[in-house]
């Protein structure tokens, strides 16, 4: 067994977050990987781990060599971009087996991470031709993807993270046309929100928003020459902000008491203890302490795992300064959900969307291109998968355009 580029993937897996013991573990569980029945017509093998977290894929020689070739470019926009929606390659590998030939390999962070709850899946190229999955005639565990023609009227729902997604597929897009890349797939998962995703995302809401009045108050303090608020690391003391946070806090007391109900009955057992017989619920939560002292602990518990991909950016950046309007904007970032994968995954008002560019190594050859034309012609008027680069990036923009509000 041979690896590559080891030292680069192993920085770019720091650089996710993903400690080398826990990526170790989950390719050398006890438990069997899994294999998943795939039907793409590359005639690869796929293999998840165990936990579901990741996948393994063989691949051919060239297919290995290109990403090799073109790792340096990848790894640029992924720090360009780190909030990027192409899957995230974690390792390149060989194995030769006894009286086999050698055997290439690579391990992607699975798009569908968690994958309990999701209720529907797509594998979207924005064209007609082929793009369609039979349903199972049993009640089997096999787990369906469908496409383009499946999804017909849906609409995905995001509010304000609408004009992020465009954005981003578009800058995504562009990076792989620079490649000469097609045949790439935006697959697209749906998961209703239940209450614990809704509590906990409107928690760490309320985090990020006393955290931006920490930085605006700084910027306030020293706008007027007051005592300087700055540590010798050059991050910023929370002194002065305190009292602005309390202020801020006794000023939303409507959403907080709102929020009383929810924790109560989603984290009685852990909310327990906190709860005082002179003290109502309500004002528990309204308390400058709570978000600090309970409930920023409790978010942060497992962060290695939970928190791991908020990298650079809100509760994981390395100066609450990161957290202003220009940086953020800068590198076209959000803020992220508290989920387990949360690059991959968008909060819409009722569902949970997963979301992930992948199958980046069909390059635009000549052998493509004679077999654009003889698609034209079979199959004159109607979208196949097999077009020009830049052609195919515009049009799977489209497709994200005309299908999300």
């Amino acid at each position: 067994m041979r690896t590559y580029a080891a030292p680069v993937f192993s920085r770019f897996r720091q650089y996710l977050g993903m400690a080398d013991t826990d990526f170790q573990m989950s390719l050398t569980c006890e438990s069997a990987y899994l294999q998943f029945i795939s039907n793409s017509k590359s005639q690869a093998d796929f293999f998840l781990t165990f936990d579901k977290r990741f996948f393994l894929k063989t691949q051919r020689k060239r297919e290995i060599r290109f990403l090799l070739t073109n790792l340096s470019k990848y790894l640029d926009h992924m720090e360009r971009y780190p909030h990027s929606i192409l899957v995230k390659f974690l390792g390149v590998y060989s194995i030769i087996a006894p009286q086999e030939k050698k055997r290439y390999f690579i391990i992607m962070q699975s798009v569908f991470y968690p994958h309990e709850r999701i209720t529907e899946r797509y594998d979207i190229k924005g064209c007609q031709v082929g793009r369609w999955t039979e349903p199972t005639v049993d009640s089997s565990e096999v787990i369906v993807v469908f496409k383009d023609n499946d999804f017909e009227d849906k609409v995905i729902s995001l509010n304000e993270d609408q004009t992020w997604l465009l954005q981003q597929v578009k800058l995504d897009t562009q990076f792989l046309k620079a490649l000469h890349v097609i045949d790439y797939s935006l697959l697209v998962g749906l998961q209703p929100l239940h209450d614990d995703d809704r509590f906990l995302n409107d928690t760490l809401g309320n985090i990020l928003a006393k955290t931006r009045l920490i930085t605006s108050y700084h910027m306030d303090v020293n706008s007027q020459n007051s005592p300087s608020s700055m540590l010798e690391d050059g991050s910023v003391s929370c002194e002065y902000p305190r009292r602005r946070i309390a202020r801020a806090t006794s000023n939303s007391s409507s959403s907080s008491s709102t929020s009383s109900d929810q924790i109560l009955r989603l984290y009685p057992d852990y909310l327990f203890p906190y709860l005082k017989p002179d003290r109502s619920p309500e004002q528990l939560i309204r308390s400058e302490g709570f978000m600090h002292n309970v409930v920023t602990p409790f978010l942060m518990q497992n962060s290695c795992e939970d928190m791991s991909c908020v990298v650079g950016s809100a509760l994981c950046s390395r100066s609450l300064s990161d957290l202003s309007g220009a940086s953020f904007a800068a590198q076209h970032r959000r803020i992220l959900p508290t989920s387990k994968n949360p690059l991959h995954t968008i909060d819409g008002p009722d569902y949970r969307y997963y979301v992930g560019i992948i199958d980046l190594f069909t390059v635009y050859t000549f052998r493509k291109k004679v077999e654009r034309l003889w698609k034209s012609i079979r199959y004159r008027g109607q979208q196949f998968s097999t077009v020009e680069p830049s052609y195919y990036a515009q049009r799977l923009c489209q497709w994200v355009e005309s299908h999300t509000i």
